[in-house]
């Protein structure tokens, strides 16, 4: 009966996958099924291509070459395997497991279908094809020790897959409880993301390679000059000179190939031992270890990685079977004192003035409750959180290049580093500003049902989005002026240059708003139904107009130092008296361009409230 089960449910759920790329519209689900086909398609010769690289290309590389290659490709997979973890921190099931009890199917039955439906993901179709295409062709050109590399691919899957589930099962069980939830959500992205970037954290604190060719070649260069001042002095004739230069030359070349042979012997130390130490990198040590006929590693690594999928998938199955039993939900109910009347009357006694009843100086009142109802429901969303991880990934990826510049840097160059700062601080929150209504969901009917003005209202959405902006900015301009300091008049200027720049950029955001909502699911940055208009609408205002409006801040810099190259007003700050007039010419220009927006909120306000209240038919 299983097999009938599960022929019965993956038609079930790719009948619900085509319903929803057909709500989406009849262009966005052409496009998903060319893609879904094309994917299918393209694993049949990636296949047959793996298969010929193991035959032809590595018949007689060394293991080191194998271990290195098994290595990217397991990077590769796992690297694309989390990016779909991210996208579904909370486990989305194919079908509820409590929609099964009604029906005669096992519950183990019916757990074992969700984990098969869960393996149809695009990485899986992709890179299976790629492993065991690769350890076949292995196995044809290299004999029954490399044989071995097909079941330790098939272990491996194994063990991904299964923990990829138990996290997700894991998850679910803690998500149960509304407040673990948003923590929960930001934690576990931030950790996945900050492993992506360790290596590259590293590389902050670690010497580069680089730096190193530069000083044998600074030395090198010293030594020939050195004999060349003595050849020309006399002290020395021509066939000395000749014989020592050739020394030198050849010193140099032992050094470079001696220098180079410790390179490789420290990373294959360190890669065995990564892979020694990693679960996913025993695949690629019983692969090089099958490569130089040792079985023992081989059983190793293949037992280890079945063993951890064994028991992530019964752990899995017990983790399902609580969740479904209602012990982690009900656990904290039973648990729970009863409230004390006291407490409680003291608490009503001590009222204080809640965030969103506070007034904001210089703003109407409907502007105020716009800015600060949308700045708690941010500061509440684990969305938002999430999103604040990326200015500050991308300011250490940056940032490692900025300590590790020359110290030299050009004097008139280095506030450009500090208006990148402010560019990575705004590229930070594109995700919440640039579908700034697709977040309010059902919330949105509050400003259609209202007489406040639609200037009133984008005015208060961009002051909501002020404070991260503003501390993010602070932050990294302070790191920057620590790590290349800038004049004192060009940091100053760096005030007006972060208004003008966000300006700019709270009024292209609006115009995105307005003209390419998305309706989001709740508790992500998941749109809920993915239209391939309003994306691709989103994309290209994105990427060409973002940084033609931040373009335009660089002119007072860009002017100063085209004066300072042609000698002129070398006294004088001009930088920062442009900066101060372009703010100011900007606040002028948002007034009118608010206004504009506004009527364009207004006219189109019915059709973005069909849109992120997810009610398009």
């Amino acid at each position: 009966m299983i097999r009938q089960h599960l022929a019965a449910f993956l038609w079930l759920r790719w009948r619900l996958l085509a319903n929803q790329w057909r709500r989406a519209g009849t262009f966005n689900a052409v496009v998903m099924t060319i893609l879904a086909v094309g994917t299918v398609v393209l694993a049949v010769p990636l296949f047959i291509g793996c298969v010929a690289l193991g035959v032809f290309a590595l018949d007689d590389a060394p293991p080191r070459t194998l271990l290195y290659l098994w290595d990217a490709v397991v990077i590769a997979f796992t690297f694309f395997w989390t990016l779909g973890l991210l996208t579904d921190l909370q486990r989305t099931e194919a079908f509820a497991l409590s929609k099964f009890l009604h029906l005669p199917v096992k519950l183990s039955a019916a757990f074992l279908i969700n984990y098969l439906s869960s393996l149809l993901r695009l990485s899986l179709v992709l890179f299976v094809p790629v492993m065991c295409g690769l350890g076949i062709g292995l196995a044809i050109s290299r004999g029954l020790w490399l044989a071995s590399a097909v079941p330790l691919v098939l272990a491996f899957f194994f063990m991904a897959t299964m923990l990829t589930y138990q996290f997700q099962g894991w998850l679910a069980s803690m998500m149960s409880n509304p407040r673990r939830r948003r923590t929960i959500v930001v934690v576990t992205t931030a950790l996945l993301m900050f492993a992506f970037q360790l290596p590259n954290l590293l590389n902050i604190f670690r010497p580069s390679v680089a730096k190193q060719r530069d000083e044998q070649s600074q030395e090198s260069a010293a030594s020939l000059t050195k004999l060349l001042d003595e050849f020309k002095a006399g002290v020395i004739d021509a066939d000395e000179f000749q014989r020592r230069q050739q020394e030198l030359f050849e010193q140099n070349q032992a050094a470079t190939a001696q220098d180079q042979l410790q390179r490789a012997q420290k990373w294959d130390r360190t890669a065995r031992l990564a892979n020694l130490v990693l679960p996913i990198g025993w695949l690629p040590m019983g692969v090089t270890a099958a490569a130089e006929h040792n079985a023992w590693p081989v059983l190793l690594a293949f037992a280890g990685m079945t063993l951890i999928g064994s028991v992530s998938l019964w752990r899995a199955y017990r983790t399902t079977l609580r969740l479904y039993q209602g012990e982690f939900t009900s656990r904290g109910a039973a648990t729970r004192p009863p409230p004390v009347a006291g407490a409680v009357q003291g608490k009503v006694n001590r009222a204080r003035t809640l965030l969103v009843e506070r007034r904001l100086p210089g703003v109407s009142e409907p502007v105020a409750a716009v800015a600060l109802g949308s700045l708690r429901s941010q500061l509440r969303s684990p969305e938002t959180k999430v999103m604040l991880l990326t200015p500050v990934l991308l300011g250490a990826l940056f940032g490692s290049a900025l300590f590790r510049s020359p110290d030299d840097v050009v004097e008139l160059l280095r506030p450009f580093a500090g208006i990148g700062a402010i560019c990575l601080s705004l590229f930070g929150i594109v995700q919440v500003t640039a579908n700034q209504f697709g977040f309010d969901r059902d919330g949105f009917r509050v400003y259609v049902l209202s007489a406040v003005p639609r200037r009133d209202i984008l005015l208060g959405k961009n002051l909501a989005c002020l404070p991260f902006t503003l501390v993010m900015s602070a932050i990294m301009l302070t790191v920057v002026q620590i790590a290349r300091p800038m004049r004192i008049d060009h940091f100053v200027a760096m005030a007006p240059q972060f208004v003008s720049m966000f300006l700019l950029f709270c009024m292209l955001m609006n115009l995105i708003s307005i003209y390419a909502p998305m309706a989001v699911a709740a508790g992500s940055l998941k749109p809920a139904q993915s239209k391939l208009i309003p994306v691709l609408v989103q994309m290209v205002m994105f990427t060409f107009l973002f940084p033609l409006t931040q373009m335009l801040s660089l002119l007072p810099f860009g002017l100063e130092a085209l004066l300072r190259w042609q000698g002129l007003a070398t006294g004088v700050p001009i930088a920062l008296l442009l900066s101060l007039g372009q703010c100011a010419a900007l606040l002028v220009f948002y007034h009118f361009v608010l206004n504009a927006q506004g009527r364009m909120l207004q006219a189109r306000e019915q059709k973005i409230l069909e849109t992120v209240t997810n009610r398009v038919p």
